[in-house]
């Protein structure tokens, strides 16, 4: 499973409107949404009109591998699965669920869980569960009417090790045992967020058409900075998609499976503490990066991260220039993203020049982000264990 080379991802805005309600959606305002549902009941906004006067078309899965998509053909079979997944998973993960809710108690105190409003099927607004992460007042006042910054610096103690490894989204669980949400689908979004985005991403209120999802590829497979236009293209494709169990299945085992593995692997690194260097530098030699001129020169990259790199000697760099950042991936894939060199920063004696450099478009930002960052849940299949052991074997053969 892997979207992110999909070609209707790198398509620029023309889409045509699904008939007068995206004029409509357009015209609304944050003063038209209800921010305050009660917690037993299901409130309409004023998405609720205009969802259901979308058609629902059902489409036969398309995806390779196995499918993801959010039409079922029968709401009844789909509301039992659900409910069953998630009963089941929280069972499992009832330890888990109970050990955090203790520390966070001991570490910042009530309320232990956080709720807010989301806009939900046909409109309906619901509460949303997290466990608490942040500083509750001030994250309020800072992400009104947009979505947290990066680097905010509100995570509560227990906040931002939560929020990296999604385990505070665990008691969207009881969201979908009530049947609020989904196992896969849409991620859902306040009010204030989808007013704004509805008014500049074309048919962005396909997803109302369903029912919003604890887990969904968008959230699996692109990381947070990525553009909420792609994202919008992808959750579009799905809300056309029919539902397929076992790609649904297979989707909440990886992605189980990669929030554990993160888990673990943050908890290593705070006890032992990071002594090698950062991850993407390495990546730059184990992905044999090369930054490919216009006009076909190219120099290796021996270092980079998200806003600078180091490139071998060569040539005189005139800068601004503009070139392609090329991959290769450990299974034989090239990925590459087209970026701007801006500023050289530093000279060293042996030649190398450090540089500043941004991303072109989103898309490259999404690439970037996947597969040399990594600031996804589920990486590229090249870096799972299982595929790091076969080349291991294959290599001592």
């Amino acid at each position: 499973m892997d979207f992110s080379t999909n070609n209707d991802l790198e398509k620029s805005k023309s889409f045509q409107p699904l008939d007068d309600t995206t004029a409509r959606l357009k015209a609304f305002t944050k003063t038209q949404y209800r921010t305050d549902p009660k917690p037993s009941v299901a409130h309409s906004s004023g998405f609720a009109a205009s969802a259901a006067a979308l058609p629902a078309p059902g489409r036969s899965a398309s995806w390779p591998r196995f499918s993801v998509g959010f039409q079922p053909r029968s709401r009844v079979f789909y509301r039992a699965y659900n409910f069953a997944i998630a009963m089941t998973l929280f069972l499992l993960v009832l330890p888990l669920f109970l050990v955090i809710t203790a520390l966070v108690a001991i570490t910042q105190g009530a309320p232990i869980f956080y709720r807010g409003p989301r806009i939900g099927e046909n409109g309906e607004l619901f509460d949303v569960l997290k466990f608490r992460t942040l500083d509750t007042a001030k994250a309020a006042q800072l992400t009104k009417d947009k979505v947290l910054p990066k680097g905010s610096g509100l995570e509560t103690p227990m906040g931002l090790f939560l929020r990296e490894t999604r385990l505070d989204e665990i008691p969207q669980l009881l969201n979908v045992i009530k049947g609020d949400m989904n196992m896969c689908g849409p991620r859902p979004v306040r009010p204030e967020i989808a007013a704004q985005y509805a008014s500049s991403i074309p048919n962005y209120e396909r997803r109302f058409r369903v029912k919003p999802g604890m887990i969904g590829p968008a959230q699996a497979f692109m990381s947070h900075g990525t553009s909420k236009a792609i994202r919008s293209r992808l959750n579009n494709k799905l809300c056309r998609t029919e539902v397929s169990y076992l790609g649904e299945i297979s989707l909440v085992f990886i992605v189980g499976v990669c929030v554990m593995a993160r888990t673990g692997s943050r908890i290593l690194s705070r006890l032992f503490g990071g002594k090698a260097e950062r991850i993407e530098a390495a990546r730059a030699r184990q992905y044999d990066m090369r930054f490919v001129c216009d006009d076909g020169s190219e120099r290796a990259v021996f270092w980079v991260d998200e806003d600078q790199l180091i490139l071998e000697q060569g040539s005189a760099l005139n800068v601004p220039l503009t070139g392609r950042l090329v991959m290769h991936l450990p299974n034989g894939q090239t990925r590459s993203a087209t970026v701007d060199l801006s500023t050289v920063q530093a000279t060293a004696p042996n030649g190398r020049v450090q540089v500043g450099y941004s991303p072109k478009s989103d898309f490259s930002t999404h690439i970037l982000s996947r597969y040399l960052f990594q600031s996804v849940v589920v990486p590229h299949r090249s870096e799972f264990l299982s595929a790091r052991l076969r080349r291991a074997l294959s290599r001592g053969t």
